[in-house]
């Protein structure tokens, strides 16, 4: 357990990538910029200091993508809410990183979270979106907004550039393999690539982004392992 904490904490402090400039938050970026709005993906912010240099860039919208574990996301709603932002401009979606069991209600959670940034860009407002570490779900979020956007041809391609680029799994080094690489690979990439087939499909078909296209999970034909961020194995 002791070996455990000590990885676990090595990993969180692990590479941090490239910072937005104008932020401190760790492996923060921009992933879509129409006029002055930008989404904004990265770590979950660890100061008031880092909302308001959020705040001073000009988001104004938040979407927490992670399940409220030790009550730090209520903590956040609550200090966005003192610091001004309304409580209609802070969505919390209670996605978790591994045990993706139910692909019905992971696919509904995961098209809620696209159908924010989605409004977010028709409203011309910038959001800032995170889950912990900002790697691992925010990068599932990332690459997936990726391809149905049209920044991304393809799920091979958005999981080279913008999940393992930005530290999903073993794209962190320092990420442990065992307790949090395994995990990812076992059920958070299947997600991936089964979003990824759907979104494809309805972009093809000229589908919204609904909860119905959850209907019917999608069937993996491809080689997961061609997806890993690492391919020597680990």
């Amino acid at each position: 357990m002791k070996t455990l904490l000590i990885s676990l904490l090595f990993f969180a402090s692990g590479p941090s990538f490239a910072a937005l400039k104008g932020s401190s938050i760790p492996n923060a970026h921009i992933i879509s910029q129409e006029q002055e709005a930008s989404l904004i993906r990265g770590r979950a912010p660890a100061t008031q200091k880092q909302f308001q240099e959020l705040l001073d860039l000009g988001v104004s919208e938040f979407l927490i993508f992670k399940i409220d574990t030790k009550g730090e996301v209520r903590k956040e709603q609550e200090l966005l809410k003192k610091m001004g932002v309304p409580a209609n401009s802070i969505t919390h979606i209670a996605f978790p990183w591994k045990d993706l069991t139910d692909f019905k209600s992971s696919c509904t959670m995961t098209i809620q979270a696209l159908r924010t940034l989605e409004q977010a860009v028709a409203d011309n407002k910038s959001l800032y979106f995170h889950c912990t570490v900002g790697e691992d779900r925010t990068g599932y979020l990332s690459g997936l907004w990726g391809i149905w956007a049209g920044t991304y041809l393809s799920a091979s391609e958005s999981v080279e550039k913008e999940l393992c680029a930005r530290g999903y799994e073993a794209g962190n080094p320092n990420k442990p393999y065992r307790d949090v690489v395994l995990k990812i690979r076992e059920t958070l990439t299947p997600m991936y690539l089964k979003m990824a087939l759907l979104l494809e499909e309805s972009k093809r078909r000229g589908k919204p982004l609904d909860e119905s296209l959850c209907d019917q999970e999608p069937q993996l034909k491809m080689t997961i392992h061609s997806f890993y961020c690492s391919k020597a194995g680990r």
